[in-house]
């Protein structure tokens, strides 16, 4: 086990530039950590794990096993590693039109987009200082995938109706400062599954 603690505030903040709190009702974490303006709101949720840390996680991102379409191989799923962090934006479908003598535009909605989904965080080695080349060679394999349609369990993205996920790029940019870990990003699109039926056409 690495004998030394991993500042994950300071990786967040360096790594992907924002900040990261951890809200428990710990003594210690209220007088070290400054949430500014920012309101803890106190939840009933139970805890969905504990990081070998000590920080207590609420969420988690799990893709859940299947057969890929591609290539008939058996996907046996893929737990993220609780120092992850998941972003979601919603963007519409929006035309814009010019008009000869008005100024602005005109728009029409044409519907909603697929949410993009970015999931960040570190793969990290805690039972030595060497770099986790498994992990990691996991990870690359689940991005490797020949399928655009994966289930995803997890307490945010099933709140948003985000069941299904196509993981578009996989991005492993160079961590600073710890031999024994990596840092991931990966930009996925939600996804709703639909039946292509001879007679029917389409089906959603």
């Amino acid at each position: 086990m690495s004998t030394y603690n991993i500042n994950m505030q300071e990786l967040f903040r360096t790594a992907f530039h924002f900040n990261l709190y951890a809200a428990t009702d710990a003594v210690g974490d209220k007088l070290l950590n400054d949430y500014g303006t920012i309101e803890v709101i106190p939840t009933n949720s139970p805890l969905v794990a504990m990081s070998k840390q000590g920080m207590p996680v609420w969420d988690y991102v799990r893709l859940l096993p299947k057969k890929i379409a591609g290539t008939g191989e058996n996907f046996e799923g893929f737990d993220f590693p609780v120092e992850t962090v998941v972003e979601a934006v919603l963007p519409k479908k929006v035309a814009e039109t010019e008009i000869f003598g008005r100024d602005g535009t005109v728009e029409e909605l044409m519907g909603l987009g697929d949410w993009q989904i970015n999931i960040k965080g570190f793969i990290i080695n805690y039972d030595s200082t060497d770099y986790p080349e498994d992990q990691v060679r996991a990870l690359k394999r689940v991005c490797e995938l020949k399928d655009v349609e994966l289930a995803v369990e997890g307490t945010y993205l099933n709140m948003l109706d985000i069941n299904y996920i196509s993981i578009r790029n996989l991005n492993l940019p160079p961590s600073v400062g710890y031999g024994n870990m990596a840092t991931f990003e990966i930009e996925c699109r939600s996804k709703i599954p639909f039946i292509i039926n001879r007679t029917d056409g389409v089906l959603l």
